[in-house]
């Protein structure tokens, strides 16, 4: 009988913590984020676009630093301009990042991002910025 009181008690504690609105903290939302294998986009947690190969693409221009990830109209993207190419983790970059909404298209300026994940094989690079709690994962194509 003691379990299923602590479970009962679990759940409500989790239900409850669910309808007062409490989030998961900056560094949950970058082990979230980094834990992704996903080509994605993520502010505060809430995934904002997430690549597919069918319908979407990547371009980079690693001359500019800049990394784009849209669908074949461009009406959904997000766009890093970075100081310099992030390749492995742990590098840190600055960057100006653009991304669109459902109705609008946001723009952040000078954010510090870190490379928390790197895959060679792919060229898949997995950026997260603490400040503004914002995750970019980019191909780099060389």
């Amino acid at each position: 009988m003691r379990g299923k009181v602590k479970n009962m008690w679990m759940v409500a504690a989790a239900l409850a913590a669910a309808v007062s609105g409490c989030t998961l903290d900056g560094p949950a939302l970058e082990q979230e984020f980094t834990d992704s294998s996903y080509i994605n986009f993520t502010v505060k947690g809430e995934v904002e676009h997430r690549f597919d190969p069918l319908n979407w693409q990547t371009v980079c221009s690693l001359s500019e630093g800049e990394f784009t990830v849209c669908n074949d109209n461009m009406s959904d993207f997000y766009i890093l301009r970075c100081s310099s190419v992030p390749r492995e983790e742990g590098d840190e970059v600055v960057c100006d990042v653009t991304w669109t909404t459902y109705s609008d298209i946001k723009k952040k300026k000078g954010l510090d991002f870190k490379v928390t994940k790197a895959d060679v094989s792919s060229g898949a690079v997995w950026l997260w910025c603490s400040s503004a709690m914002i995750g970019a994962a980019v191909i780099i194509d060389e």
